[in-house]
């Protein structure tokens, strides 16, 4: 089954020799496909991330970047490996939540 996910960072644009820099959140959602086993025919497949979106955002005003830019940062495989060290965290941190919470369910008698 496949998981949608969000992850953001900050991105830092700077001109060379005037100093300048900007910089802007960037806001990705993505849905990572989990692969599959070997079996007695097929391969192993190693589990996959898709993007669904990346979104820029300087405070709360939403900058449009040109698709070049958006996609010489998203096709990257550092940028993907990212992603899935992102939904690996969250994947996480949702187990502990829950056996966190299925501890004090336990503690209150329920």
């Amino acid at each position: 089954m496949s998981n949608k996910y969000r992850a953001e960072q900050v991105i830092s644009i700077a001109g060379s020799e005037c100093g300048t820099e900007i910089e802007l959140t960037m806001v990705a959602t993505f849905t990572v496909h989990p692969g599959s086993k070997a079996t007695m025919i097929d391969p192993a497949e190693e589990p996959t991330v898709e993007v669904d979106a990346v979104r820029f955002f300087d405070g709360t005003d939403e900058i449009k970047l040109p698709w070049s830019i958006e996609d010489r940062m998203t096709s990257r495989s550092e940028f993907k490996d990212w992603l899935m060290g992102e939904a690996a965290d969250q994947h996480e941190m949702a187990v502990e939540d829950a056996a966190d919470h299925k501890r004090e369910m336990m503690r209150e008698g329920f």
